[in-house]
């Protein structure tokens, strides 16, 4: 008896010592995550405008695709705030026009890459780099039009367990500069409003959250619920066009439910206008059932 307790000691002391040394890994694993850099990866030189027009378009983009993350004022928030797992800022670009310059600029928004290199956290390019350089070059017109407002953030800080969540890969793919095309092509412009191109274009903005091919799926977040799917089998396909826009413009479903803006950015989204949501609305429910 004494002989079988003392190998099931033996064999729990490995178990454990196992673990630890998985554990140990995975969070040297996630810490490197923190810090890759992608040298590889140059920034393409695009046009920057300077008339009104473009000015105009650039803040409306940045209305809807940027203040969700970075604030209302563009200095910055929490994305991820959690004393078991770490603290992680939408960094402040407020005033970024006067610390990083067009190419630096291109590089974060199209590639999702600090002005070192470094992949940034959560950063959506996987969305932007869908976006046509006139649009990106409008974007990058208005940011650096904005006033730089002091609200000094640290970087992004995991714990010893949220690097093992990282190193695991169950946060999910908060890295888009690791699996995106870096090589892809601009996009053509197309005719902005209710038309199923321009529905197209403006539903890439969604694959941040609902992935590359909007089928939804497991949230990024730990705990988090499944991201629902966008395509022809979600239940979009059941909606009417006014309900898809109230719900754009509102967060409110059509049996009634208020979608937390936390969970679904509405409050951004909905900034943009009803001709443009038509043409997202068209396109979606143009999509077949996912695979």
């Amino acid at each position: 008896m004494k002989k079988v307790l003392k190998w099931i000691g033996i064999v729990l002391a490995v178990l454990v010592g196992l673990l630890v040394v998985a554990a140990v890994l995975l969070n040297i694993m996630g810490g490197s995550r923190l810090k890759k850099t992608h040298d590889d990866v140059q920034a393409e030189s695009i046009t920057i405008p300077d008339d009104a027009a473009a000015l105009a378009r650039g803040e409306h983009l940045v209305n809807v695709g940027c203040k969700s993350c970075h604030g209302p004022d563009l200095s910055g928030q929490p994305l991820l705030a959690d004393p078991a797992i770490g603290l992680v800022y939408a960094a402040n670009i407020s005033g970024v026009g006067d610390t990083h310059s067009d190419e630096e600029l291109v590089l974060a928004i199209r590639h999702g890459l600090d002005q070192d290199g470094r992949q940034l956290v959560i950063m959506p390019a996987e969305s932007f780099i869908k976006l046509s350089a006139e649009d990106l070059g409008a974007i990058i017109a208005y940011l650096k039009t904005v006033p730089r407002l002091e609200n000094s953030l640290p970087g992004p800080e995991l714990t010893f367990m949220g690097k093992i969540l990282l190193g695991s890969g169950m946060m999910g793919q908060v890295f888009p500069a690791e699996y995106i095309d870096h090589d892809q092509p601009f996009p053509a412009m197309p005719e902005v409003g209710a038309n199923l191109e321009y529905g197209a274009y403006v539903a890439g903005l969604c694959a941040g959250c609902h992935g590359p091919d909007l089928a939804g799926g497991p949230s990024g977040e730990p705990g988090a619920p499944p991201v629902p799917s966008l395509r022809g089998d979600s239940a979009l396909n059941s909606w009417s066009e006014e309900e898809f826009l109230l719900f754009m413009h509102t967060g409110l479903t059509p049996d009634g439910r208020q979608i937390d803006p936390e969970v679904m950015p509405w409050e951004s989204f909905g900034k943009f206008d009803d001709e443009e949501l038509q043409g997202m609305w068209l396109y979606l429910q143009s999509m077949p059932p996912a695979g």
